[in-house]
């Protein structure tokens, strides 16, 4: 094992430009979910209201960061405008949706350093 994760650790392919174009708005429709359960909704409801908002965006023809936040309260009233927001740090912003997971073994550039950190512990142990 621990050759071969030394081996996947090792290798550097930048694939950022594949990324990029691999991401995809309702990517982001757990982060609508995560919006209404810091607002006190279950988490089974939210993810449903989330997957409303998916399906809202799909029958109008149109990508969600074009459903505003009275189209969005419309499928559920915790919704605020920040939920509509397309802007620096905003919902459908995908690195501040990155930063937003800040958990052990989150996605946050802060997470990542820390496992990174604790492999690279892991493998000088060897």
């Amino acid at each position: 094992h621990i050759r071969t994760t030394a081996c996947v650790y090792n290798t550097n392919v930048n694939q950022t430009h594949k990324t990029l174009q691999a991401l995809d708005l309702p990517m982001l429709s757990t982060d609508l979910s995560d919006h209404l359960v810091r607002k006190g909704v279950p988490f089974r409801e939210a993810h449903h209201v989330a997957g409303a908002v998916v399906k809202e965006g799909e029958t109008r023809g149109c990508s969600l960061d074009k459903l505003t936040g009275d189209d969005l309260r419309k499928i559920h009233p915790l919704f605020g405008d920040d939920a509509a927001s397309s802007g620096p740090g905003g919902m459908w912003d995908y690195e501040a949706a990155v930063e937003r997971r800040q958990t052990i073994g989150g996605t946050s550039r802060n997470s990542v350093n820390a496992q990174i950190a604790e492999l690279r512990e892991w493998l000088a142990k060897g």
